[in-house]
């Protein structure tokens, strides 16, 4: 019985794991697009200034964000009927504390010369406040559990910016044509979100809020909103540092190798999406190590051989995608960065599982060791080896906050494997890395045949060492057929 609920558990998570990855593939597709264009078609200093701001945008967003979604989740997960009042109350919470952080923020860094135009800047922070809405709507959808709207409206977004940016591009108009693409791109996604949110039930009229609702939207999130702000610093803030230190052009060259690892993320999001609500609802330890085995079997399989390629290939892909500008500077940077891409999806999995046991202080506590490690490293190595010190900085990071999660989750009883789930797809990367070096083909017609090997070499290792593995994965395509 015990066995017939892990498996069932493990195919729900699946499944919601691929509705929302499908949406996820396709932004992420549309962000590469326009990035590209961006990276081709303008300088580097004002491709690099674009994303500085970019950046500047997401970390302050992130401070206006606090734990409030994360209150809204877990109240309005547990309390249905409240939903509608705690996200009205949800979204004045954010809107009140986001418009007083972004003017003020952008008026002091007006004058900051690695920032580049002030006019971008000012576009990008504009863009943060439907960004805002729009991710409480989503929060709204998760409660509810009705992803397919909101999922729509995300890949909307993501085309909509992807086709305002390389319009702008097309006309000439430069960092400040991308900066206003992205802005309207970001308007029509949060429009597309009001739409779908019809559909959740959360129409609440302000003058409807009382000082209850205020105050319930608000309670124990400091917690959450500090360990979301260190999160978001530890992700973004090696971009920062490079920018104050080295500048426009080195950020532009890093942003061309983070952009490759962005674009492999959503893997990352879209399991731990799934499994966190699976980990929320069991009691059973052996369940939840399951879930956190099944998931680091999953990034594992994606990652590693998005190591292997990027380490021998990684000049290549470069400048395939973005031109022979960035490829000898970016490939280092991408070789190094690689490797954060499995060392982020460990640490997710396993913060979700420490959230769910409420050892919320240590979740804190392993994201700001690694903060506070991974600014010094990168005040360390930045000046010395520029962009590839960064990348160096993020992964080493991510390495410890991974480690310092394992043993908050051991001394909490809690022993999920990371190796043992690694197994196959190691093994296969092994496998891929070997036919890389010895085939000598134009770049696209490598990663095929490497693709081809990978996946026969992690059948075979995967029915010897891990069968289950492959029973959730035929079970998950048949349900997608049928």
């Amino acid at each position: 019985m015990a066995e017939q609920v892990i498996s069932a558990t493990t195919h729900r998570a699946a499944r919601n794991a691929v509705v929302r990855a499908v949406a996820e593939v396709l932004g992420k597709v549309a962000t590469l697009a326009w990035t590209v264009g961006a990276a081709r078609m303008l300088s580097a200093d004002d491709f690099g200034a674009v994303f500085y701001a970019l950046t500047i945008m997401l970390v302050l967003t992130s401070l206006a964000a606090w734990g409030f979604d994360s209150g809204l989740t877990r109240r309005g997960s547990a309390v249905p009927e409240s939903l509608p009042r705690l996200f009205r109350a949800t979204q004045l919470w954010k809107t009140g504390l986001a418009v007083p952080v972004l003017l003020v923020a952008g008026l002091l860094l007006a004058g900051v010369p690695a920032v580049g135009s002030w006019p971008v800047l000012a576009l990008m922070l504009a863009a943060g406040l439907p960004e805002l809405w729009s991710q409480t709507i989503r929060t709204a959808a998760a409660c509810r559990q009705v992803s397919a709207g909101v999922s729509s409206s995300l890949v909307v977004q993501r085309v909509a910016t992807a086709a305002a940016v390389l319009g702008a591009l097309g006309a000439g108009t430069g960092a400040e044509g991308v900066a206003a693409g992205f802005l309207a791109g970001t308007v029509v996604g949060w429009l597309a979100h009001v739409v779908a949110a019809r559909r959740l039930d959360v129409r609440q009229p302000l003058r409807g809020l009382e000082r209850a609702d205020l105050a319930a939207a608000v309670h124990e999130t400091v917690l959450v909103g500090v360990s979301g702000l260190v999160l978001m610093l530890l992700f973004r803030v090696d971009v920062l540092i490079l920018g104050q230190l080295e500048g426009a052009e080195a950020v532009a060259v890093y942003t061309v190798a983070y952009r490759i690892l962005e674009t492999v993320l959503f893997v990352t999001y879209a399991i731990n999406s799934a499994v966190l609500p699976v980990l929320s609802s069991t009691a059973s330890s052996a369940t939840r190590r399951l879930g956190v085995e099944r998931a680091i079997a999953v990034g594992g399989f994606v990652y590693l051989p998005f190591v292997a390629v990027s380490v021998m290939e990684g000049r290549d892909v470069i400048d395939l995608l973005f031109g022979p500008t960035y490829a000898d500077a970016a490939a280092p940077v991408l070789a190094w960065l690689a490797p954060a891409a499995l060392l982020l999806a460990v640490a997710s999995f396993t913060d979700s599982l420490l959230h769910v046991l409420g050892r919320h202080r240590a979740l804190l506590a392993s994201s700001s060791v690694a903060l506070v490690l991974n600014v010094a490293l990168n005040l360390a190595l930045i000046p010395v080896l520029g962009a590839t010190g960064a990348a160096l900085s993020t992964t080493a990071s991510y390495l410890v906050q991974a480690a310092a999660v394992l043993v908050f989750l051991e001394r909490a009883g809690e022993r999920p494997s990371v190796l043992r789930p690694l197994l196959s797809a190691s093994g296969a990367s092994l496998v891929l890395v070997a036919g890389l070096a010895l085939i000598h083909l134009p770049v696209l017609a490598e990663l095929l045949v490497g693709a081809a090997a990978y996946l026969a070499a992690w059948l075979l290792l995967v029915r010897r060492l891990a069968p289950e593995q492959q029973q959730v994965l035929v079970g998950l395509l048949r349900r997608r057929v049928a």
